[in-house]
């Protein structure tokens, strides 16, 4: 049975090679060329309908694939009459019953700047957390709520979250406000975000020293400044006299903040891309 799985296997691989007709080193090329074009669709394409219900038909369709080429090597008559005639008409059938699906895949495809569409999940994530934080930021500054929001980077600080209260929650404007909001039970300390959630809440940073910060500064920035000294995290500060924002960065100050420059500097030290002209175009709207 191995070795008639073998020699299938062998025979399929021959019929490949010579269909691909690998001559010349052009050929490697153009082979190399095609393969790179057909990852590329498979990813957007999985891209597109990740996380809808789409995304388990795809898995089945890219698991009954992987049988059919196994009933194809082992001769396997009859499962492989079924498959080949449901490859022949599924397709129909998949466009039928995803229909909305598909439309709606196709028009974000259309709308999108060819940029846009070579950018990652996870920045995509990061920018939409950094508009929910600078949202939040906002309000609590026209309210003069305090609030400190520490932001995670490359250096981790397990020590302090370990402090504070579990949340591992999706970041949203609406929660960010009512973790600070004064008299609830986690309006104390700081939360700690990891650039996509809100990993702890009522967290206890280490201080700075007094002359480290301006005199005319509390606590709440103290703590700012002492975490940025040991981490290369970001901290943004809301104070609850003045409403000022302010972002900490390497122990240093900056103040006076408004939602559009708070944004554009988050956008410049968080987003992986580090293309300006997205940047730019995400602070315009």
């Amino acid at each position: 049975m191995f070795e008639n799985l073998s020699n299938a296997f062998s025979e399929m691989l021959s019929n490949i090679v010579t269909a691909l007709d690998l001559t010349s080193p052009l050929r490697y090329i153009i082979l190399f060329i095609d393969l790179s074009l057909v990852i590329l669709l498979v990813y957007f394409l999985y891209k597109f309908i990740k996380k809808t219900r789409a995304e388990q038909i795809f898995k089945g369709v890219l698991l009954l694939f992987v049988i059919f080429i196994i009933a194809k090597a082992l001769n396997l008559v009859i499962l492989n009459f079924i498959l080949t005639n449901f490859m022949a008409y599924g397709i129909f059938m998949i466009i039928v019953v995803f229909q909305p699906e598909l439309r709606k895949a196709f028009e974000k495809l259309g709308r999108s700047k060819i940029v846009g569409v070579f950018d990652t999940n996870e920045s995509i994530l990061i920018k939409h957390s950094i508009s929910e934080i600078v949202k939040a930021v906002e309000i609590m500054s026209l309210k003069q709520i305090g609030a400190l929001i520490v932001i995670e980077r490359k250096t981790k600080i397990a020590e302090v979250l370990r402090e504070g209260v579990n949340l591992s929650a999706k970041i949203s404007s609406e929660l960010i406000q009512n973790i600070f909001m004064p008299r609830t039970p986690l309006h104390d300390g700081a939360i700690v975000i990891d650039g996509t959630q809100i990993l702890a809440a009522k967290c206890i940073l280490p201080l700075a020293s007094e002359g480290a910060v301006p005199k005319n500064l509390g606590t709440r920035h103290r703590a700012a400044v002492g975490i940025t000294e040991i981490s290369d995290a970001l901290v943004i500060v809301v104070s609850e006299e003045t409403g000022i924002i302010s972002l900490v960065e390497d122990g240093k100050l900056t103040r006076e903040l408004t939602g559009d420059s708070l944004k554009e500097l988050l956008l410049k030290k968080l987003d992986k891309t580090k293309n300006s002209n997205i940047i730019k175009g995400i602070v315009k709207k």
